[in-house]
């Protein structure tokens, strides 16, 4: 058991170890893919022509640090950055950033048209800018301004001796570092950093190396395209769960709709029945009126039109029986039509009167 245990151990920091180292490179590889972040790399080789210091920016409660190169022992600046990096496990990867005094800018007033093949034309035209062969420059360029009026852009030219970057870059290897890329100094925040040389352009690395490297490149894509790929079958698998689940509940709110539809209409039904139930009959009224009305009096004509009822007729004196018709407790608003008139005869009056029927509404 103590020996499987140990066996396990080992097996397990060899898995750890590779995993880490593998991080490590690959996060190396991407910092140095993006120049346009090459100003916030955790470690940057500042070169002058007086000092070389490497500057280890802050990582997370790591503070930033300053180590000066020029002027100490290779032997000891290779084991004092060597600690320094694996204390940070940030990788060997470093850019070198040469200083202005090394640099030489000049600006460019080039016709607008230029802008499609400006490198060749720079390149074509570098002897004439710069006093020194081409051969022993490297230079970059940024395009400062267009001014489509006069069909002029102003280009920001860069260089620097090709001889000052293979010092900076030797020094970066005498104590252990891979130097990635060398920029210049200085220009205005958020243009990004200007590359005057690449790793990758001198194929200084070895064979053993550039496979290595591109293997982690093609691993790293694999596994994106997996990890991607992968999240889509589940966004795919979660999107026919949803759609099932939402027509189940279309399918309950449509259940629940004719529900509250068959609900509604039913009450409105059991309104009107008790409506109609509460609303007295015209022979029932009929019967009242004729116990209301004195035999003395008769009706020439009676019109009902829903709660209202009209009549006209004779009878010896109207004031006998409309206060009978006003005090009923089914009849009520008694009003007179028309005056009252004389009949044909003289022995009686003639009546045009309406009143209301009285009906409890249902709340």
């Amino acid at each position: 058991m103590a020996v499987l245990d140990q066996l396990t151990a080992r097996g397990s920091d060899t898995i750890r170890g590779a995993v880490s180292w593998w991080l490590t490179e690959l996060r190396g590889l991407l910092q140095w893919r993006l120049a346009g972040h090459a100003e916030r790399a955790p470690a940057i080789l500042e070169v002058s022509p007086r000092r070389a210091t490497l500057v280890l920016a802050k990582r997370g409660s790591t503070p930033a640090d300053e180590l000066p190169l020029g002027g100490v022992d290779p032997q000891e600046a290779r084991n004092l950055v060597q600690a320094a990096m694996r204390g940070r496990r940030i990788g060997d990867a470093v850019i070198i950033r040469l200083d202005q005094s090394v640099l030489l800018r000049s600006v460019v007033t080039l016709p607008l048209a230029a802008e499609h093949s400006l490198r060749q034309i720079l390149q074509n035209q570098l002897e004439r800018l710069v006093p020194l062969p081409a051969a022993e420059i490297c230079f970059e360029y940024r395009v400062l301004s267009r001014s489509p009026a006069a069909k002029t852009l102003n280009v920001e030219l860069v260089t620097a001796r090709r001889a000052s970057i293979d010092n900076a870059v030797a020094l970066a290897k005498s104590v252990g570092l891979v130097p990635r890329l060398a920029i210049a100094a200085g220009g205005a925040a958020g243009d990004g950093a200007l590359v005057l040389w690449r790793a990758s352009r001198e194929g200084d690395a070895s064979p053993r190396r550039r496979r290595l490297k591109r293997g982690l490149e093609v691993a790293t894509a694999l596994l994106l395209i997996v990890a991607y790929g992968t999240y889509v079958y589940r966004l795919d698998q979660r999107q026919d769960e949803l759609e099932a689940e939402i027509a189940q509940v279309a399918k309950k709110a449509a259940g629940a709709r004719t529900l509250v539809q068959q609900q509604t209409a039913t009450e409105s039904a059991l309104v009107l029945l008790e409506r109609r139930r509460k609303e007295p009959s015209p022979l029932a009224l009929l019967s009242e009126l004729t116990g209301l009305i004195p035999n003395s009096a008769w009706v020439s004509q009676l019109t009902l039109q829903k709660r209202n009822i009209e009549i006209i007729g004779y009878a010896r004196r109207v004031s006998d029986f409309v206060p009978r018709i006003n005090n009923s407790d089914s009849f009520w608003n008694v009003k007179f039509r028309s005056p009252i008139a004389l009949s044909p005869d003289g022995k009686g009056e003639r009546f045009n009167i309406s009143f209301d029927v009285y009906v409890e509404d249902t709340p």
